[in-house]
């Protein structure tokens, strides 16, 4: 029991419970002071069971308590945590790794500015924030910790993402951006200048829009088409679809312009050009390589092709072909350029092979008298240039075997071919002797050359006789792209149709339909403002008989089912192979008054 002169302990706790202060008084003359259970016992009887003092902290003031008032702090509560808060990491901008250490090795060319992204790529990764830990007060109370900030990041065009909206997926090849919390993907990347210092090398898995020029020394490679408003200049411009290029292509032979597609380009200089698709310049093509597996064209008032070596597997055709001056000019039409200028390697190598050894031959003819080891190592050496020539030859049979040659291959000059131009169709060659006018020149049944009028269809797309009577028939192209329509008027105007107007948008289509009343419509499916479909609708409204026909992308099926019902009369798939273009318009065009519409 304790007496009234024994020491005592008072325990107070904080509004929030987190602290718990003991208040020690000191004994009488005869009293007893207060010990360590004392204070304990009070803590227990205060509800205090967490975060107690250890036991010699207690003793400490206890000690202090026999003769003064003494107060400490007994008790402790754990505050709660704080939480991490939410992060998201952009694959897309993750530095290099590669570190030069040497200034004088980096190439500043490769900046690797320009971030693309390919389909099913994680272009962005979002860690969530994380709750704090728990608190507990000294009464043993838990508090709960608090969760850190949350960023707030969504999916955009072409960006899909997991249920959480922790990972973010690219649906297409493009350029990833971010912008107010929105990550997308854009198709095409566009530089709004040059590409030079500023902007690096260019590497895109979509497509590219370049506003100004490439510069000297620069690469640019895009798996989609690359657009260049300026001129490319000694650069290396590759592209996965078309290239055009709005001013000329200048490489002076020290770069190369190639494309899956088409190239289109306002002229062609001193520069090397491959297309699997056309090779389109508006003004000239001069001391050029070209090589087309599909035409090489230049007919625009100027249309000049001057000197070089130009290759086609269809046609190649200009205003003027070759130069009255010394400069040779060099067409090859009717060959597929891959296969050709592997041959053409090949045969060189054999070339050097078989020259040296005929040297080792002549050699060992005269080395009689040569030491041993001497005639040895020469007959060695032509064994293995024996053993190289055969590899050659059997690799040269092979290709032989591989090349495809059109025979219906043209090279057409609509106003002159030059005397000097070197003229290979097929298996056929002969160089141009006395200037021919408005002249088209086809490979002949006896392996020769022959000639024709310019304004002879070639056989791949005849439709009409030389000499016919028959009235051309119009056509009322709409495409809300300028390469497309350039395109489809040559196909067009080739085959002896007379393109009457050109529109860029469905509403304009409706106007110059008005005004020209053509014998055929083609309408691209897809364009702005107006669509093809809703333009068609409009025609029809004022002409039932229109005959309207349909350009589509692959993909487009249900579109294109919109647009037989809503009255046009077939389709042409992209891109055009010219040969079914004009058979589907020529049928079409053919058709009284518009009354059989495609099946």
């Amino acid at each position: 029991m304790s007496g009234s002169n024994d020491g005592s302990v008072k325990i107070e706790l904080s509004g929030d419970e987190m602290q718990a202060v003991a208040f020690i008084m000191p004994p009488g003359l005869d009293g007893r002071p207060m010990e360590v259970a004392d204070v304990k016992r009070a803590l227990k009887e205060a509800g205090v069971v967490s975060g107690i003092v250890n036991n010699e902290r207690i003793a400490s003031f206890c000690e202090e308590g026999k003769l003064v008032p003494v107060d400490f702090l007994a008790a402790a509560g754990t505050q709660p945590g704080a939480g991490e808060d939410a992060s998201i990491t952009y694959t897309w901008l993750k530095e290099d790794a590669k570190a030069q250490d040497d200034v004088s090795k980096i190439d500043f060319r490769e900046l690797n500015l320009v971030k693309s992204v390919r389909a099913g790529d994680v272009i962005a990764v979002r860690k969530p924030p994380t709750r704090g830990a728990e608190g507990e007060t000294v009464t043993g109370k838990k508090t709960p910790g608090e969760w850190g900030s949350d960023i707030s990041v969504k999916p955009g065009a072409n960006v899909t993402c997991n249920p959480d909206n922790t990972q973010f997926v690219a649906a297409m090849d493009g350029s990833p951006k971010i912008a107010n919390g929105v990550i997308s993907v854009d198709p095409v990347y566009r530089i709004p200048g040059d590409v030079d210092y500023s902007t690096g090398n260019i590497n895109f898995a979509g497509a590219l829009e370049i506003k100004g020029n490439v510069q000297d020394g620069f690469v640019v490679k895009a798996e989609g088409n690359i657009s260049i408003g300026g001129n490319v200049q000694a650069a290396e411009v590759i592209a996965g679809g078309d290239v055009a290029v709005a001013g000329g292509i200048i490489t002076r032979h020290e770069g190369t312009v190639s494309a899956r597609g088409s190239v289109s380009a306002k002229f062609i200089e001193n520069s090397a050009v491959e297309a699997d698709g056309d090779v389109i310049a508006d003004r000239a093509i001069i001391n050029s390589k070209v090589r087309s597996n599909n035409r090489v064209i230049c007919t625009s008032r100027e249309g000049k092709i001057m000197g070089g070596d130009i290759m086609a597997f269809h046609e190649i055709r200009a205003k003027h072909l070759g130069t009255d001056k010394e400069t040779l000019t060099v067409l090859r039409a009717g060959f597929k350029f891959d296969v050709f200028l592997k041959l053409a390697a090949l045969e060189e190598k054999l070339v050097k092979v078989l020259q040296e050894s005929e040297r080792i031959r002549k050699s060992l003819a005269s080395a009689k008298t040569a030491q041993g080891d001497a005639v040895m190592n020469l007959k060695k050496n032509l064994a293995q240039l024996d053993s190289q020539k055969l590899a050659i030859q059997q690799h040269l049979a092979a290709l032989r075997g591989k090349v495809q040659v059109n025979p219906f291959a043209t090279v057409k000059g609509e106003e002159f071919i030059h005397p000097g131009t070197l003229i290979y169709i097929g298996g056929a060659r002969e160089r141009v002797a006395k200037a021919l006018k408005f002249a088209t020149l086809s490979a002949d049944k006896e392996g020769g050359i022959a000639l024709s009028a310019y304004d002879e269809l070639s056989r791949s797309v005849k439709t009409t006789s030389v000499g016919t009577k028959e009235k051309q028939k119009t056509v009322l192209i709409v495409d809300d792209a300028k390469f497309m329509r350039n395109k489809l008027r040559n196909i067009l105007e080739n085959a002896n149709f007379k393109v009457v107007a050109e529109a860029e948008d469905g509403r304009d289509a409706v106007g110059l339909y008005n005004k020209h009343k053509p014998d055929v419509v083609t309408m691209d499916i897809t364009m702005p403002n107006v669509d093809g479909i809703t333009s068609l609708r409009a025609i029809k409204k004022i002409d039932p008989k229109a005959r309207v026909i349909m350009i589509s992308a692959l993909g487009q099926k249900d579109k294109v089912k919109d647009s037989i019902i809503a009255g046009a009369m077939d389709f042409v798939i992209k891109p055009f192979v010219p040969e079914k273009v004009v058979e589907i318009i020529s049928r079409i065009a053919s058709k009284e008054d518009g009354k059989e519409a495609a099946q």
